[in-house]
């Protein structure tokens, strides 16, 4: 049976579902965390551990598999991470204690993480330039349906079978990624590397020691933990403080995310017509620290009603689905030979920004105000913007190298078969 061509719809949704792991084994059990809690006999808050031990091995899948890509390939490592998260999913399904669960959990992450980091690194493999952030922007488009639907999907599932249920549904679906990627998927990676740890080690330091790379990882980071602040305290400030109810709160929150799709599907029209990375970053990264400034003054205003925070959320979602794609072939531009260490690096420094972050929120956050989650969406957001301003911009605009490469045309998919 053909490869998907890499440039075809199809292609291009396939990515996007490879990304959605991520998003869907959070946001799908969002609402029922007290019922998880309930039934493995723990406090509610105690079963919040569930998402962090997910994102810490989201982190860790990136670590470990971004290397492993460059010198093996990237689809035996889509193979495998898709393959992990079914199978620790199922095993999930039937964990009898809190400390089981966690165990699957991670794993779980660690599979969604090799994804994760082998799809960003295909794109790179496969084009260059505006064309490049263009597949960032759709597959980011595709990717941003997830925390639209998991938590009206979560709901549902576990109406019917429980919180358990939702871990057989995410199993069931790895597989179906497994068989995707085994039939249609190709390989996209050059083969010119031996894998070796002081390669990996090299190609590491490479990245690192990149100031426009490095600038771009960064500034990502922070945005994510912007945006995790909000998709971590959103909950506990609606649904605890505002009294919304959890079906009216799944509704809000899909309402939020939309805007990532929104911001992606902008980049992608907007890059197709020539306007250049650096204005749509400019344009992103005011959006959302306008937004998250904003929030923080009607919070400490005492003005935080549910339409002010949803409808400021979205826009800020907006500008992160504009920076994102563009921030993250700037990253990856100038590594093309080590394109999975880069995103590895990338996706770790994100993950445990946002896991910070998260934790920060549950710290700090009160029953009477939301500014631990507002504040710390500032903070993040105008560090971010200070990377981008006194980093990554200076630095692009004294690397003529770069400015070209960055603004190149369209490359053609390396593999015929693919």
């Amino acid at each position: 049976m053909p490869r998907l061509r890499p440039h075809s719809l199809s292609f291009t949704l396939l990515l996007g579902s490879l990304v959605t792991l991520a998003s869907f084994a959070t946001d799908m059990g969002l609402p029922v965390l007290a019922a998880t809690a309930a039934s493995l006999g723990v406090a509610p808050g105690t079963a919040a551990l569930t998402l962090g031990v997910f994102m810490a091995g989201f982190a860790f899948g990136p670590l470990l598999f971004g290397p492993l890509s460059d010198g093996h390939g990237r689809r035996p490592i889509l193979l495998a991470g898709s393959a992990m998260f079914a199978a620790f999913g199922a095993l999930a399904a039937f964990a009898n204690s809190l400390d089981a669960l966690l165990v699957w959990r991670f794993l779980m992450g660690t599979g969604a993480g090799a994804c994760q980091v082998t799809v960003i690194a295909m794109i790179r493999d496969l084009f260059t330039g505006t064309e490049a952030r263009v597949k960032q922007s759709y597959v980011n488009l595709a990717a941003g349906v997830a925390p639209v639907i998991a938590p009206t999907i979560g709901v549902a599932i576990a109406t019917l079978g429980g919180w358990r249920a939702i871990y057989g549904a995410l199993a069931a679906g790895g597989i179906v990624l497994v068989i995707v990627v085994a039939i249609w998927i190709g390989e996209s990676a050059p083969r010119h590397m031996t894998h070796t740890i002081a390669t990996a080690v090299r190609s590491y330091i490479t990245v690192l020691r990149h100031r426009v790379t490095l600038g771009y990882i960064l500034m990502i980071a922070l945005n994510f933990g912007c945006l995790f602040a909000y998709v971590s305290g959103s909950s506990l400030v609606l649904i605890g403080q505002l009294s919304v109810s959890r079906r009216v709160y799944g509704l809000l929150f899909a309402t939020t995310s939309f805007g990532l799709m929104i911001g992606a599907l902008t980049s992608a029209r907007l890059s197709r017509r020539g306007v250049s990375h650096a204005r749509l970053i400019a344009w992103g990264l005011g959006a959302i620290v306008v937004t998250s400034a904003s929030l923080v003054a009607i919070t400490m205003l005492g003005w935080l009603r549910v339409w002010s925070l949803v409808t400021l959320a979205f826009i800020g979602f907006v500008g992160q689905g504009v920076v994102r794609p563009n921030a993250t072939q700037g990253a990856l531009e100038p590594m093309a030979a080590i394109a999975g260490v880069a995103s590895a690096v990338m996706s770790g420094v994100q993950m445990l920004t946002g896991a910070a972050s998260s934790a920060l929120v549950a710290a700090l956050i009160d029953a009477r105000s939301a500014l631990a989650m507002t504040g710390i969406m500032a903070a993040c957001a105008g560090a971010a913007t200070l990377v981008y301003a006194f980093v990554v911009r200076p630095a692009e605009l004294a690397d003529h190298s770069y400015r070209s490469a960055s603004t190149g045309s369209t490359f053609a998919a390396r593999r015929a078969g693919m």
